[in-house]
């Protein structure tokens, strides 16, 4: 009896899936910071969703090296899966910073920073969706132009933050810095999404 072959795993959806959990933990924490109470127990759900991201990457590369062959590069999938992780793993970070340094109340600067980076980790998973299609997608670079918009409006938002921070003289010193830590790790949610997206972008033009 001849054995049918093992259906080829859908490395696109993979991907997508970890865009997904990355924006599920950039609600969490929106969410965390907007009903600002039981913060730990909140900050390990951010986890959960963190360690679930985890766990499609190791799928993601275990697929990969398993592979014959597959419909692009290995390196290019790997360093898209491995960015997406890394995006995760810095909401998980700032949710963390929250609990650890016994910030009292949130700042509503880092509820106007919270808030987009669920915007940009949207607009990112967006793009990831359509990169399944990028030979024929007409989407693809509007949706990467918009990751990069977000990412520039970030910029301004986290730049006029870090000097309000530094300008109130009433502001102490160990409170500077603890917001300085959570600010600059909402600000690298931006620029790591841009970078996805830009590997995104770089990876379509390469292949088609």
């Amino acid at each position: 009896m001849k054995l049918g072959k093992s259906k080829e795993p859908n490395y696109f959806e993979l991907l997508y899936q970890m865009a997904e959990c990355s924006c599920r933990a950039a609600v969490q924490l929106d969410e965390m910071m907007h009903n600002y109470t039981d913060v730990a127990r909140k900050a390990d759900i951010v986890h959960n969703t963190e360690h679930e991201c985890d766990d499609l990457l190791h799928k993601l590369v275990h697929e990969l090296n398993s592979a014959f062959i597959t419909p692009i590069d290995r390196e290019d999938l790997i360093a898209i899966g491995n960015g997406i992780d890394t995006i995760t793993d810095t909401i998980e970070d700032v949710a963390n910073l929250f609990d650890m340094l016994s910030i009292k109340r949130v700042e509503k600067a880092a509820l106007d920073m919270s808030e987009l980076s669920t915007s940009i980790c949207k607009a990112l998973a967006d793009a990831v969706k359509e990169f399944e299609v990028f030979h024929s997608s007409k989407k693809l670079n509007n949706l990467v132009i918009e990751v990069n918009r977000l990412e520039e409006k970030g910029d301004v938002l986290h730049r006029s933050t870090m000097k309000a921070l530094f300008s109130n003289s009433d502001t102490p010193v160990l409170d500077i810095m603890k917001w300085k830590e959570i600010y600059d790790n909402l600000e690298r949610i931006y620029d790591m999404c841009e970078d996805v997206a830009d590997a995104l972008e770089g990876t379509a033009v390469k292949n088609r």
